[in-house]
């Protein structure tokens, strides 16, 4: 058996061909309609274990540009962490967290990634450690939307659709100067995957709204717009979704809406690495959470 642990090596052909069957088994994870659309990332960085000329373990950096309490930061989230099932428990994880770490700590600020309970304390072994999140919620009027509040559902497979949202997704302010993130291509991975069923058009605030119903609340992931609108210009096109509270699955600072509680995030928990310094109660923004 020949053991053989690579990095940046996407623009080998075979080898990310190999990636990308590895990833298909660990993860069911096709990234067919990222290719199509133009979007596969040089900044996306693999470091992985190659048996015999293939793929058998994956653990990938994706850098993207953040503000954290209103500074410039540059974050590394692991993605694609994963090993096939006949090739676990051989410390090949491990190995390769120890070559990611070093490229990120001369590279980024600091590392993060989202997981979940099973898979935790393998994340506390690699010294990563977990940080607790909370959303807050806010109760809504109701009010009805006027003619600048009507919502259009987004159908991502129509060419129109995927230029709007490709274009608010470039110009975007960041949605959070206490926790905000600004990667066009991540965003639009989230959207042919994640978001295509929950994307609606404002075409008064000229704003992509990331929205599902939850029970009796509006889960709000994302806001994507040229200029962030307020909060009461939002929240009259909730009335359109039926639901008394809206649960904001970022930092609210820019649309400062009256919050009436804090939920703590259990869907997925969040590790930092010892570079991570934000203090207080804060939630990553969801649409971040490949």
């Amino acid at each position: 058996m020949n053991l053989e642990f690579r990095a940046h090596f996407f623009d080998d052909a075979r080898a990310r061909a190999s990636f990308e069957v590895c990833a298909r088994k660990v993860f069911g994870l096709d990234f067919t309609r990222w290719k199509e659309k133009g979007l596969w990332d040089p900044q996306y960085t693999p470091f992985a274990a190659f048996v015999d000329g293939e793929c058998v373990a994956s653990l990938c950096v994706y850098p993207s540009p953040m503000r954290i309490d209103g500074r410039d930061r540059r974050g590394a989230q692991l993605l694609t962490v994963g090993t096939l099932p006949e090739f676990r428990r051989r410390g090949l994880q491990r190995e390769l967290w120890a070559r990611a770490s070093d490229w990120i700590r001369r590279t980024c600020d600091f590392a993060f990634l989202f997981t979940d309970h099973s898979t935790a304390g393998f994340y506390t072994r690699l010294g990563l450690k977990r940080q607790r999140e909370f959303a807050g919620v806010v109760r809504l009027s109701l009010a009805q939307p006027g003619p600048a509040g009507a919502l259009r559902r987004l159908d991502l497979d129509e060419p129109r659709d995927y230029e709007l949202v490709e274009a608010l997704a470039v110009e975007r302010e960041m949605v959070s100067e206490r926790l905000g993130w600004n990667n066009p291509n991540l965003l639009l991975f989230r959207f042919l995957y994640a978001y295509r069923h929950c994307s609606y058009y404002a075409p008064g605030l000229d704003a992509v709204i990331v929205a599902e119903t939850a029970g009796s609340r509006v889960r709000l992931h994302d806001v994507v717009a040229r200029r962030m609108p307020s909060w009461a210009d939002l929240e009259p096109i909730s009335g359109v979704l039926g639901r008394d509270e809206m649960e904001v699955l970022f930092c609210p600072d820019r649309l400062r809406p009256t919050v009436s509680t804090s939920l703590e995030v259990v869907d997925s928990l969040l590790f930092v690495d010892d570079r991570f310094d934000l203090k207080g109660p804060f939630v990553f923004p969801y649409s971040i959470r490949a």
